[in-house]
């Protein structure tokens, strides 16, 4: 059963690439529909049903694939004109240090009905500040996406929904909660107040790094600790992944049964939580799949054996990449993401100790950080090649420092959820902040001893595709071999 359903998301995954680089051309839509007609008449030749249902699956896939249409069709004609267009702001503003990067919608009356949906990016000044559900007129020209030697921007935005750019623009007139949704306008509103509460009472840096880890923001760290971050190897810090989720649920589970609450039911107030947490964070689709991401290797631990997640992992990859098939090329945290976990499944069972375990305190607190480098550094082995083709270096040392920075984050983030709490519900700051700037501390400080550190860091510019291709070959072979001989060590053990 497990086997024939690998067999089946494999089928829909090499369809779906197929059809990305147009590599079949077949009525796919068509030919899905009449092999699951012919999988049901011949559902008691369980051979030629499951032989089926791959081919419809694979045709699914290159149907997907087919099937994405350009998303600026109904606002081209307007491309390479300057005007004052009308706009909302449909999506929260990400704040940075030099603007604030917007998502903005057409409206009337300058624009038709059926350009409503479409999505255009334009980096706007830091002030007036705009939020969602803000009317706007701006002055710009519209543009389609450019395409540079190195990286398809166009298509990077298309993975996202944007289909057109709005360059140099000047803002006329500003309309504040005019559109969008009155329950989002409300939770948007709820995240400035909590935004507006860290930057009043922490200091930067501390403040951009909260911002960042609570609310999603990806561009409030200050760049020179942005820099230290990518080079000791924790850029993902700042970015709200399925590692965060992970030890989040894990926190909260351990507290539930601390409070004497069963361990199977101890799950559902830690999904709770994380629920809680995405929605805060603005329901971003990063956060949602980090969710999911975190949920798996919860899962994964509770069963007790990692290689289990390989289902749900590919399952969910199956689900994202059909409601947005272009992720798996243009979307670097679905690729990482997948990466990771991967290489966690895969690698971590490959270096598990065969000493016999004790129970003394120092045993048990060697085994938690052995543990914790174990899972890093199969992340690590796993996703450099990418982080060498995207950044153009690797961080040599980050095994150690994700060990080093990655127990504070669950004592973090429900330390300054209890600050926000206390602060906002009862209006009391200073002191109740003390606990979430150490940890904030204490995470910069590890980012700037790695980046400093002598050879923790080599840039790679040579580094191409084609090595990284080789590379994750060499790695299958070599997780294929040490598998087989780890369970024949077992067999006659």
């Amino acid at each position: 059963m497990i086997t024939s359903l690998f067999c089946r998301l494999g089928a829909f995954f090499i369809g779906l690439i197929a059809g990305y680089f147009h590599l079949l051309t077949l009525p796919a839509k068509l030919l899905a529909v009449f092999s699951l007609i012919c999988a049901w008449l011949l559902r008691r030749q369980h051979r030629w049903q499951n032989t089926l249902i791959v081919i419809a699956c694979l045709n699914l896939g290159l149907w997907r694939a087919q099937d994405l249409k350009p998303l600026n069709q109904k606002i081209q004609p307007y491309f390479g004109q300057t005007e004052t267009w009308d706009f909302w702001v449909c999506t929260d503003p990400e704040p940075d240090w030099q603007g604030q990067t917007t998502i903005v919608c057409p409206a009337e009356p300058f624009f038709n009905r059926e350009a409503e949906k479409e999505k255009i990016i334009v980096k706007l000044p830091l002030y007036p500040r705009v939020n969602y559900g803000d009317y706007l007129q701006l002055r710009c020209r519209l543009e389609k996406p450019p395409v540079f030697a190195e990286f398809d921007y166009a298509s990077y935005l298309a993975a996202r929904g944007i289909g057109a750019t709005c360059s140099w623009p000047k803002i006329i007139n500003v309309e504040k909660d005019k559109m969008g949704n009155r329950v989002m306008r409300r939770l948007y509103g709820w995240k400035r107040d909590i935004l507006h509460a860290m930057n009043r009472s922490l200091p930067e840096p501390a403040s951009g790094l909260a911002s960042a880890l609570l609310l999603g923001y990806k561009k409030t760290l200050a760049p020179i600790e942005e820099s230290n971050f990518k080079k000791a190897g924790l850029s993902h810090i700042v970015a709200i992944s399925g590692g965060h989720i992970t030890l989040f649920l894990d926190l909260i589970i351990s507290l539930a049964i601390y409070l004497g609450m069963n361990r199977r039911r101890a799950i559902w107030p830690a999904l709770a939580a994380a629920a809680l947490y995405v929605v805060l964070t603005g329901i971003q689709a990063s956060a949602w799949r980090s969710l999911l991401m975190g949920g798996i290797m919860l899962y994964a631990w509770q069963r007790g054996r990692l290689q289990t997640a390989w289902l749900p992992l590919a399952l969910a990859a199956a689900f994202m990449l059909y409601l947005n098939p272009l992720l798996w090329r243009y979307d670097l945290g679905f690729q990482l993401s997948f990466l990771a976990i991967g290489g966690m499944i895969a690698f971590n069972p490959l270096l598990a100790s065969r000493r016999r375990p004790s129970d003394s305190v120092w045993y048990r607190l060697k085994q938690t950080l052995v543990a914790a480098f174990k899972l890093s550094l199969s992340a690590q082995v796993a996703v450099w090649p990418l982080l060498a083709l995207t950044s153009g270096g690797i961080s040599l040392i980050s095994p150690f420092t994700n060990v080093l920075a990655f127990w504070v984050f669950g004592p973090l983030v429900l330390a300054l959820l209890a600050a926000l709490a206390i602060g906002l519900g009862l209006g009391i700051s200073g002191i109740i902040w003390i606990p979430s700037y150490l940890l904030l501390e204490y995470l910069l400080w590890v980012g700037r001893i790695g980046a400093n550190f002598p050879g923790g860091y080599i840039e790679v510019p040579w580094f191409k595709t084609w090595q990284a291709v080789i590379y994750y070959l060499f790695l299958i072979l070599y997780i294929i071999w040490k598998q087989k001989k780890i369970d024949k060590y077992k067999k006659f053990n």
